[in-house]
């Protein structure tokens, strides 16, 4: 099985370290054209001070060189094909709606599913995505770049409880990969604050978006 993750910051680097424990999963596809600051260093603690400088997709690749495949670049629809390619899924953190249309026009496209991943403030937000059930315009409609996490703010902790939300989607549709009834539905909230979980539901129909 080959998984991509759009991103490698507080939600992504999290999410790569965990994938690597699923021996289904052969080959980790990770990217994100940012380097390693050493503001990122409390909230990422795989990377270390010597880091700082180095692209954060090429420092992770470290971790594993033989499963880990890095890509210092920004997804774009120009990049996409080569970059998700044939993926099986992908996992996004990107914090950048211009990536996620990308990734949810590649599941369009692919017929592959995808987990969208979101944290602002002391909010987070996490879904499972496909074109058998629900994709991104299904829960947001129309969608504008707004506040990003470096320029609002994210509450620590909270980056790790919504990067955890999206590994239980993972869970939940590798237990069910033949039975797309059984695959997660709705808008799962994380409340930093709160420490509180809400599923926003929806019907489990198959998204019309994408035909």
């Amino acid at each position: 099985m080959k998984v991509a993750v759009v991103g490698c910051g507080a939600i992504g680097s999290p999410l790569i370290m965990q994938l690597l424990e699923d021996p289904a999963i052969s080959e980790l596809r990770v990217m994100d054209p940012d380097i390693i600051d050493l503001s990122n260093l409390p909230r990422q603690p795989w990377f270390e001070e010597q880091d700082v400088g180095r692209y954060k997709a090429d420092r992770l690749q470290d971790y594993s060189p033989e499963r880990i495949t890095a890509y210092a670049h920004r997804l774009t629809p120009r990049n996409s094909a080569a970059l998700l390619g044939n993926a099986d899924a992908v996992f996004d953190a990107s914090d950048n709606w211009e990536a996620r249309r990308t990734i949810q026009r590649w599941s369009f496209i692919s017929g592959r599913p995808w987990i969208f991943a979101s944290a602002l403030r002391t909010e987070g937000m996490a879904a499972f995505l496909s074109p058998e059930t629900q994709c991104l315009y299904c829960l947001f409609g129309s969608l504008q770049q707004g506040p990003r996490c470096f320029e609002a703010g994210v509450l620590g902790p909270l980056t790790l409880a919504v990067a955890g939300q999206s590994l239980l989607l993972w869970q939940e549709y590798r237990e069910n990969m033949g039975d797309p009834a059984r695959w997660p539905q709705g808008l799962f909230l994380v409340d930093g604050a709160r420490q509180t979980v809400r599923k926003i539901g929806m019907k489990a129909v198959r998204c019309a978006h994408g035909s």
